[in-house]
C-alpha cells in the first residue's frame, strides 16, 4: 500500500464515505433490511449478534483524517425512523457506538469527470503501478471484492519480476470437508449446543465453526478440560472465555482497544458506559494481558471513544 494511499494523488481524486451506528437489535428474524434513503442510496440493518448496525451516510470529506459528525447522526436516526415502524423511535441516546471509514474513489484525471457528481463515481478499485521502482498502489476496495482485487496484485507483482513460491496453494476459504464433519462428530460428543447461552444469536456448534474452522477443534479440547471456557465473559457480548483466550495466544494483542474494536465487535454491541462495569472484561484483560491487566484497562478508558 502506497503510503499516500487517501491522500489525492496524480491521476486520482479521493472522495470518503461512510458512518454505521449500532442501536438494539431491530430485526429479530437475524436478516438484514435494505431501504433507500432520503437522497435515494441504499440504507442498510444489519444484524450485529444482539445489536443492528444501522447506515450508511455518504459524505464527501477533503482528508482522510475524519470523524462522525452531528449530520450523519441524524441522517441515520431520520432516516431509519421514517421508514421502519418502531415501538418508538431512536434518538442518540440508543446509539451504543459508531464507526467511519474513508474510502477513496478513484478516476483518472482526464476523464471530465467534475468534482460536483461524486456521488456517481464507481466504488471499483484502482491499480497504479511503478516499474521503474517496482511499487504497487492501491485505491479503494471492497471486502466483498477482496479475492479478485487479490488477484489482480499477484498478477501484477509476477510482473515486476516476483515469483511466488506456491502459486497453487489454497490460502482462503473453509477447511475439507472431513474436518469439518470431525468437528460436528466432536461437538456433538460433548453436547456442545447445550452449553450455548440462552442470550446467544446463535448455538455454539454453528458460531465456533463460522468464526474459527479448523482451530475450532482447539476450542473443543479448552472446553472438555474445563467447561467454564463455554461460558460468556461479558455479558452482551457472546464472545466465551475459550475465544479470548484464544485471541490471547494467536491476535498479539497489545491495548485493550485492540481487542474490544478491532479483534472483536464488543465496543460496537455494548456501551463504554457497560463494558467499563462489566466484571467479565476485568477477567478477560487478565487473560489478555497477565500482569499489566489494570494499566492496559486504565487506559483504554482514560481515553475518548473513537
Amino acid at each position: 500500500m502506497n503510503e499516500s494511499a487517501g491522500q489525492t494523488t496524480q491521476d486520482h481524486h479521493v472522495f470518503t464515505e461512510g458512518v454505521q451506528l449500532i442501536d438494539a437489535r431491530i430485526t429479530p428474524h437475524g436478516r438484514g433490511i435494505t431501504l433507500f434513503a432520503d437522497d435515494g442510496r441504499p440504507f442498510f440493518v444489519v444484524p450485529m449478534g444482539p445489536r443492528s448496525c444501522i447506515g450508511t451516510t455518504d459524505t464527501r470529506v477533503e482528508r482522510p483524517e475524519t470523524e462522525v459528525t452531528e449530520e450523519d447522526r441524524r441522517f441515520v436516526l431520520d432516516n431509519i425512523n421514517k421508514r421502519i415502524k418502531l415501538k418508538r423511535p431512536l434518538t442518540e441516546s440508543d446509539i451504543i457506538a459508531e464507526r467511519c471509514g474513508v474510502r477513496p474513489l478513484a478516476v483518472s484525471s482526464g476523464n471530465g469527470k467534475s468534482s460536483t457528481d461524486w456521488t456517481q463515481l464507481s466504488r471499483k478499485h484502482a491499480i497504479e503501478i511503478n516499474h521503474e521502482q517496482k511499487h504497487v498502489s492501491i485505491f479503494g476496495g471492497k471486502l466483498t471484492d477482496c479475492l479478485n482485487v487479490g488477484e489482480e496484485i499477484a498478477a501484477h507483482v509476477q510482473e515486476l519480476g516476483i515469483g511466488f513460491p506456491y502459486p497453487d496453494a489454497r490460502w482462503y476459504g473453509e477447511p475439507p470437508r472431513e474436518t469439518h464433519r470431525e468437528f460436528l462428530h466432536q461437538a456433538r460428543l460433548m453436547d456442545l449446543d447445550g452449553l450455548t447461552s440462552p442470550l446467544s444469536s446463535e448455538n455454539l456448534t454453528t458460531r465456533l465453526w463460522r468464526r474459527y474452522g479448523a482451530e475450532a477443534l482447539g476450542l473443543l479440547e479448552d472446553i472438555r478440560a474445563d467447561p467454564r471456557m463455554a461460558e460468556v465473559l461479558i455479558e452482551g457480548a457472546e464472545y466465551l472465555r475459550c475465544e479470548i483466550a484464544q485471541a490471547a495466544r494467536r491476535e498479539m494483542i497489545v491495548k485493550l482497544d485492540d481487542f474490544l474494536r478491532r479483534r472483536s465487535k464488543i465496543a460496537l454491541v455494548i456501551h463504554r458506559d457497560v463494558l467499563r462495569i462489566a466484571p467479565g472484561l476485568r477477567e478477560a484483560c487478565e487473560i489478555l494481558f497477565g500482569e499489566d491487566a489494570d494499566a492496559r484497562f486504565d487506559e483504554y478508558f482514560a481515553t475518548k471513544s473513537t
